[in-house]
């Protein structure tokens, strides 16, 4: 019988840049998915790629001074190296730049939405947000800035573009989601895509070469080039033979799932259905929208200098453990986070201490003291009752996309493996140490195949230590007997913390990152009479408590552009969180802040000499730092602070020490 199709993807990847934690972690949720797939015997392609034009690739490799052509090649190249790190078994790496493989594809699909009388050109004024390339509407503001992108600058464009009519599909898209026809997963982001679709509005479709000269041309008007939606989003069909809906286009569409994030929702629940039907091609069975890793409670981005490079994960941990952790620290339905003391406990605790110490344990006894033979075994154990019950639980947490519960089912059949072979005591109870030990080793079998998808190249080592070809998800049973297994070996050890070389150790000012905030909002703090608490944008919108009521009014604050420690471990003062700290010198009589005046929300502050620190630090590490108000200036090791080239001063003309 031939093998039933599965087709997955990812979202496309934007290479403006080099890859972050953030690709990292959806590459590896579709691979899990891929490979379980693959377990349960289907035939699966799995496609991912990068999105090579629009305005962000083409004003980047401009400002670098590289042809676009080899700036795209350096960063996408950087991609399929991580790629390759993570053990991510793809079998299709589409680029939106190859003419051959996607140009008349998506031209195709273009055709047929023109046919369809769906595109339509008219004059547009709109907001512009370059890091998502797509116009906004006011109500998608916050402060007057993107949600996503809150240190980048919004653009006004306008110009004649050609339009997609999104709105004459709303409804029928919303019924389709509504439905599940097409799915949606988890419910909040389904429910988030139908309220937007209430108010969804026809959307640009084009860009004119004028503005932007890298995209596809639009068929039949050389002044235009395609916009993000036709050109991006066909990949998904233009990746399996679209232009010329030969036989593997047809056996492969509609995908079975899309796996992507919930900053690109709409794009893909809203715009990428409603141009299906106008084209009259099927659509996606799922859309899987993952939320996003956050550092140490924070959103992950440059303005908060806590970027985590991917490649240096993977060189500390190992890529079995670091797919490990962010299978395990994502949530369904939420955000998850990532810390180095998180991912060296869970790693320490759950992979090593749990899994792999049960496994080598089991290998090692019988291979020393049993021949290395696994002998026939009571089935009736409680135990085997209870892991194969287990096993369903593992299959339905896959297959509803909650992977972290998945792992959480696998860690408790071997915490149940573990509490056996202590409960019987195989090196006391000699005689039952055979049977005791077969039964270990088919639940390590089990094991190896429940967490493949997770840590391929771990579950591959056990099993040529156990002696067994590659297992699918029908060889999840206790049938292994009558068996000699192979030389065992420790496979994973327990992680420390980096050592940090003594000379790249960061002390003094370079401990700090220190960036301009422009305070929004201030209100007293309800339980504390010395505290206020303050809405700032720090090139995105954070809280700070600060000690200033006896020393400024909540009106002297507003408007005022202030100095943060960004880095500094949030905090709960009386019970509000403080993500960060202002400064300011002085002592008990009076204070005063230390303020900018042109220098723009985000703006790094520093010193000559120094590099802002990514890493968070707490308060007493902040202390060591010697930063004091003198003459109207902010100093620190001799050296006045300054913001793009604008010296700091001291509000007041305070001296003292800054703290």
């Amino acid at each position: 019988m031939a093998k039933s199709k599965y087709y997955i993807t990812t979202a496309i990847a934007y290479p403006n840049g080099k890859p972050h934690l953030g690709h990292a972690l959806e590459i590896v949720q579709a691979d899990v998915l891929a490979r379980f797939y693959k377990l349960l015997g289907k035939d699966v392609f799995f496609q991912t790629g990068t999105d090579e034009h629009g305005i962000k690739n083409w004003r980047t490799a401009q400002k670098e001074g590289k042809d676009i052509q080899i700036f795209l090649d350096e960063n996408v190249a950087c991609f399929k190296d991580l790629y390759a790190q993570l053990s991510i078994a793809y079998d299709s790496f589409l680029r939106t730049s190859d003419k051959k493989a996607h140009y008349e594809g998506a031209k195709r699909l273009w055709g047929k939405l023109v046919a369809a009388g769906d595109i339509y050109k008219k004059s547009y004024k709109g907001i512009y947000c370059v890091g998502c390339e797509s116009y906004k509407t006011e109500k998608e503001l916050v402060e007057n800035k993107c949600p996503n992108h809150p240190n980048k600058e919004l653009e006004t464009i306008e110009e004649e573009n050609y339009f997609f009519k999104l709105s004459k599909y709303k409804e029928e898209v919303a019924k389709l989601i509504q439905s599940d026809t097409y799915k949606v997963v988890p419910n909040v982001r389904k429910n988030e895509i139908l309220s937007f679709l209430k108010e969804a509005e026809d959307i640009s479709f084009s860009r004119t070469k004028d503005a932007l000269p890298w995209g596809i041309p639009v068929p039949n008007d050389e002044d235009h080039v395609m916009y993000v939606w036709c050109d991006a989003l066909s990949n998904y069909i233009t990746g399996i033979g679209y232009e010329q809906e030969g036989e593997q286009f047809k056996s492969a569409w509609p995908a079975d799932i899309h796996v992507i994030g919930k900053d690109i929702l709409k794009f893909h629940a809203a715009f990428w259905p409603a141009m299906l039907l106008s084209a009259k091609i099927e659509l996606p069975k799922e859309l899987f929208v993952h939320g996003f890793l956050n550092i140490g409670g924070l959103k992950m981005g440059k303005s908060t200098g806590n970027v985590i490079d991917p490649f240096d994960q993977i060189k500390q941990y190992g890529t079995d453990p670091f797919r490990f952790y962010l299978i395990g620290a994502m949530p369904i339905t939420g955000d998850g986070d990532y810390t180095e003391d998180l991912i060296i406990e869970r790693i320490n605790k759950e992979l090593v201490g749990n899994i792999s110490n049960f496994c080598y344990r089991s290998l090692s006894f019988t291979n020393k003291n049993l021949d290395s033979k696994i002998v026939d075994f009571n089935k009736d154990e409680s135990v085997v009752k209870e892991i194969v019950a287990k096993f369903a639980s593992v299959k339905e947490a896959y297959e509803s996309r909650d992977l972290k519960k998945a792992l959480g089912e696998i860690l408790e059949i071997s915490a149940l493996g573990n509490k056996f072979m202590q409960e019987n005591e195989p090196w006391k109870n000699r005689d039952k140490a055979p049977e005791i030990l077969s039964l270990c080793l088919n639940i390590v079998k089990n094991l190896t195949i429940l967490i493949s998808p997770i840590v391929p190249g771990y579950a591959k080592g056990i099993r040529t230590q156990l002696n067994v070809k590659d297992l699918t998800w029908d060889d999840l049973n206790f049938d292994l007997t009558n068996h000699t297994i192979n030389q065992p070996e420790i496979l994973l050890t327990n992680v420390q913390k980096e050592e940090v070389v003594e000379e790249e150790k960061k002390t003094g000012f370079s401990l700090l990152n220190l960036k301009v905030a422009e305070i929004l909002e201030v209100k007293p703090h309800p339980d504390a009479d010395k505290l206020l608490v303050m809405q700032i944008d720090l090139g995105e919108k954070r809280q700070l408590v600060a000690g200033l009521r006896a020393y400024y009014s909540p009106e002297d604050l507003i408007g005022k552009k202030i100095v943060v420690v960004s880095n500094l471990e949030p905090a709960k003062l009386r019970g509000e969180k403080s993500e960060g700290m202002l400064l300011a010198a002085g002592e008990d009589t009076d204070v005063g802040l230390l303020l900018v005046k042109d220098a723009k929300p985000g703006d790094q502050v520093t010193i000559s000499g120094a590099k802002p620190n990514s890493k968070l630090i707490n308060y007493k590490d902040f202390l060591t730092v010697k930063i004091e108000g003198k003459n109207g200036k902010a100093f620190s090791e001799g050296k006045v602070l300054t913001a793009n080239s604008e010296e700091v001063f001291v509000d007041k003309n305070i001296t003292g020490k800054v703290k």
